[in-house]
């Protein structure tokens, strides 16, 4: 048998180290030194259904991000599809035609138009 190694003090070496871990999670005290399964597994249990909840979580918020993005995104094509009508529809008008058509020095007709009627059509009525 071996004997213990003895300081020069006269103390034995059998005192385990305590390290930063034992002195933060010492459960000894309440395991009685025993690894607890039944209460590991519901920990473990535990921890998958809050790992499970932070993954749902993080995808509501990036659905939420790319939500908020598409609202911006059709905000601005709308005010685009305005800006565009608007302008469609200013230069539409015979006024804006006449002022445009000038260069090309053309000028709107004096003359109203006529109906234009076929002899077939004449001959139904």
């Amino acid at each position: 048998m071996a004997n213990a190694v003895k300081n020069t003090d006269g103390e034995s070496k059998s005192k385990p180290q305590t390290g930063v871990m034992d002195l933060l999670f010492n459960i000894d005290s309440l395991t009685g030194g025993e690894l607890p399964i039944p209460l590991l597994k519901k920990v473990l249990f535990i921890a998958g259904l809050i790992m499970i909840y932070i993954y749902y979580t993080m995808m509501a918020e990036s659905k939420i991000h790319r939500i908020e993005k598409v609202k911006l995104e059709l905000d601005e094509i709308r005010a685009d599809y305005t800006t565009q009508k608007a302008e469609y529809m200013k230069v539409g008008k015979q006024s804006y035609l006449s002022l445009a058509m000038k260069k090309y020095k053309l000028e709107p007709s004096l003359v109203p138009p006529i109906k234009v009627v076929a002899e077939s059509e004449k001959e139904k009525e």
